[in-house]
């Protein structure tokens, strides 16, 4: 068994799974590995303009499966520096993005996050392991916990409910160079 890993979710992960109704699968998926919530994160995704019941069914995924919302590590001056410089640099990211970066940074967690333009980038230049939703399916794929058929449509309902912006329509289109087997 490979070392148990600690995965910082970003919003837009759990945004994907509540969207398409499968939120509690993230867990079994993800496991025997820790997920956290950062704070940020929880905030953003507790909150969705059209969606009232969203931050009922984030509680109860987190109090189902025992998911920690951790605060922001602020005492860390190099990771406070590191959230800072972000949010100037980089005022696209969210500020849930943002301090999944600059935890994961210094304490070398995965990030999990489909934002694979600007975060996987920042993730491959720290040597950061990261996660997308892909990956997330794919893992679900070779666990057994969702076929082809349920990935797929799990691809296909978050891009049409959540304007997710997939570079596959399938599972099968999707080709990872990351090494999955410590999921």
């Amino acid at each position: 068994m490979a070392k148990k890993k600690v995965i910082l979710v970003d919003a837009d992960v759990i945004s994907h799974f509540i969207a398409t109704g499968r939120i509690d699968y993230l867990s079994p998926i993800l496991a025997p590995h820790t997920i956290y919530v950062v704070e940020q994160v929880y905030d953003e995704a507790a909150y969705h303009p059209f969606y009232d019941n969203r931050k009922q069914e984030l509680d109860n995924w987190m109090k189902n499966f025992g998911i920690l919302k951790i605060p922001f590590p602020s005492a860390n001056k190099q990771i406070r520096l590191e959230y800072y410089r972000l949010k100037k640099e980089s005022p696209r990211f969210g500020n849930g993005e943002r301090a999944c970066m600059a935890i994961a940074r210094y304490n070398k967690e995965v990030i999990a996050s489909s934002n694979f333009r600007d975060v996987a980038d920042y993730c491959k230049k720290y040597e950061i392991e990261h996660l997308g939703v892909l990956d997330i399916l794919t893992i679900a794929l070779r666990k057994g916990i969702f076929d082809a058929i349920v990935c797929n449509k799990f691809i296909h309902d978050a891009m049409i409910i959540n304007e997710a912006k997939f570079p596959v329509s399938t599972i099968e289109e999707y080709k990872t160079n990351k090494h999955l087997d410590d999921f």
